[in-house]
């Protein structure tokens, strides 16, 4: 385990005064590293997002038990890719074994129909966005579970990705089984911490993808060792609330 440092962020979000309160490594780490606090942040830009735009006669959808955005695809951060290698690493058997073959059976349904290079053909072409936002759909239309729920609920809830902690819905929670703009109400968040980190923090590995979707990260780590740089928790710290002012 690194050393960490208490540190105390105060900002303006949504017109609103708030301080952070998370710590962060004293020693040179990679990214991966920098997790824990980026999900304290993350966190609290959510509920902030959430005190400011959901009115009360809203409530949010989401809750323990439905488990439809968990068929949906997850863009991760190349650095989380390595966390999530971890996770999986760190599970006792026989639970490790049965959650890689979960990985490995949905990336051999989604090859099945090319997903994955289809969506690299079409980011390198310059596709329009709603195209691929379109195409994400298919994968959803498959059906494919996250390796990671159990009984339609996230059994690595406090490590989940940041992506899967920014979506949030207030429409009725069966509308997700049929998650079109028509169908669905999400809350816009204008900071979102896993936009600016997929931005912010890659490597060359990263190519026309922007993020490596998660139910590939298992392959993604095989094939690209981690090259990030390390640097003190305060300079990760520093290059992200600098490119939240000045993206």
């Amino acid at each position: 385990m690194s050393k960490t440092t208490p540190a105390n962020v105060k900002l303006t979000l949504y017109g609103k005064p708030i301080e952070l309160k998370f710590s962060a490594p004293t020693e040179k780490v990679t990214p991966v590293a920098m997790l824990p606090a980026l999900h304290r942040i993350n966190n609290t830009f959510v509920e902030t997002a959430v005190a400011a735009f959901v009115t009360d006669q809203e409530t949010i959808s989401c809750q323990a038990g439905c488990g439809a955005c968990c068929r949906q695809v997850v863009p991760l951060a190349e650095f989380e890719a390595y966390q999530i290698a971890g996770v999986v690493e760190q599970l006792p058997e026989p639970r490790r074994s049965t959650v890689k073959q979960r990985f490995a059976d949905a990336c051999e349904k989604l090859d099945a129909i090319q997903w994955l290079s289809r969506l690299e053909q079409m980011l390198a072409e310059g596709t329009n966005h709603e195209a691929v936002e379109q195409h994400a759909l298919t994968y959803f239309q498959q059906g494919v579970p996250c390796p990671f729920l159990e009984a339609e609920s996230c059994s690595i809830h406090p490590v989940r990705p940041l992506a899967c902690r920014e979506y949030l819905v207030t429409s009725p929670a069966e509308h997700c089984q049929n998650p079109t703009p028509e169908h669905v109400r999400h809350i816009e968040l204008k900071f979102q911490v896993s936009k600016i980190v997929r931005k912010l923090w890659r490597t060359s590995h990263i190519k026309d993808l922007d993020s490596v979707p998660m139910i590939y990260a298992l392959q993604w780590v095989k094939k690209h060792p981690n090259q990030f740089p390390k640097k003190r928790g305060e300079a990760w710290l520093r290059e992200f609330f600098d490119y939240m002012a000045n993206p």
